[in-house]
């Protein structure tokens, strides 16, 4: 028996949902590596400026895993202070590669899982399934993937949502408030394929004005 086309919205949604909480999740992580280390760099400047008259010694900062059960350290790497403050900071280097991670994750499994389901529910192919959001991030995904995230003029000229956030020749910039907004904006397109399912008058309108798309789960006579 086929698929509702709801059922299939409803799964991508809470596949999207799981995402934005994962995100929401590692900027917290992000922050407080960034807070604790702080705290601890100037607890340690502060004591050696006041014990040494030479000046103030190069702080370095040890990350590791640690097995319980082992007395020894499973070393993992040793970084500069200032360069694990650069890379847990906002926008800095770790919740640049999460935020790519999580974007060309949620592209793969629309194309590869959601957009599939979506045309054999509505019995057409899945290039008719269309979301201008999911352009954009097929074109952002291309570019994170062969470019480093650096965005060319072709794949600008493409985009239909994220252009006022690009500029050529530069790498895609993520952050917190744009991550927002394209989870928006993933909900909205799911509204606007279940809208036009529908058929609901001025279904376009009325997407544009979804923040967060919910489908309750309700059991279905076989």
């Amino acid at each position: 028996m086929a698929e509702k086309l709801d059922e299939v919205i409803r799964d991508f949604i809470d596949f999207i949902n799981g995402q934005e909480g994962m995100y929401i999740d590692a900027l917290a992580g992000f922050k407080g590596h960034y807070t604790e280390t702080e705290r601890q760099v100037n607890r340690e400047l502060t004591r050696v400026g006041v014990r040494a008259s030479h000046g103030v010694k190069p702080t370095v900062i040890w990350v590791s895993y640690e097995d319980p059960s082992k007395p020894d350290v499973i070393h993992h790497s040793i970084l500069r202070v200032k360069d694990y403050l650069a890379a847990n900071s906002p926008e800095g280097s770790n919740e640049q590669q999460h935020a790519q991670s999580i974007l060309v994750f949620i592209y793969t499994y629309w194309e590869l899982e959601t957009r599939p389901r979506l045309a054999l529910a509505q019995g057409c192919k899945p290039e008719e399934i269309k979301a201008d959001i999911m352009g954009d991030l097929r074109l952002l995904r291309n570019a994170i993937l062969h470019a480093k995230g650096v965005i060319r003029a072709d794949s600008l000229r493409g985009m239909k949502k994220l252009t006022p956030w690009l500029i050529v020749d530069q790498p895609f910039q993520a952050n917190s408030e744009r991550m927002k907004q394209i989870f928006v904006w993933l909900h909205q397109a799911c509204a606007l394929i279940m809208f036009t399912w529908l058929k609901l008058p001025d279904a376009e309108a009325q997407a544009a004005g979804i923040v967060k798309l919910a489908l309750q789960n309700v059991p279905r006579k076989k």
